[in-house]
């Protein structure tokens, strides 16, 4: 009986683990970069945020990158992206949730 119980154990471990990576494999640059951010890998973050922006650039991303500069307290960094955005889209304001009822 404990033997099972191990065996189970191990097996509920092993595929909890495979689908962490799948998880991550399937996801988009920009979800990857914000899974970082709010991790606080910053400069992570930032990375694929700039390879994101290399292809696709567009106010969102560049906002992204200016804010995590802004929370790293590296604020010419933060205004040369914030600057990009706003260059690409003078109205972009990103999406703020609702609060609850």
């Amino acid at each position: 009986m404990r033997k099972t119980v191990i065996i189970v154990f191990l097996i509920s471990i092993f595929t909890f683990t495979l689908s962490l990576t799948d998880g991550w494999a399937q996801k988009t640059p920009l979800e990857k970069a914000y899974s970082l951010y709010f991790q606080g890998r910053m400069e992570e973050a930032i990375s694929l945020m700039k390879g994101h922006a290399e292809g696709n650039p567009d106010a969102r991303t560049y906002y992204f990158i200016g804010y995590a500069y802004y929370k790293m307290k590296k604020m010419d960094m933060a205004r040369e992206y914030f600057d990009k955005a706003y260059q690409i889209d003078p109205f972009y304001v990103p999406a703020v949730p609702k609060e609850k009822k």
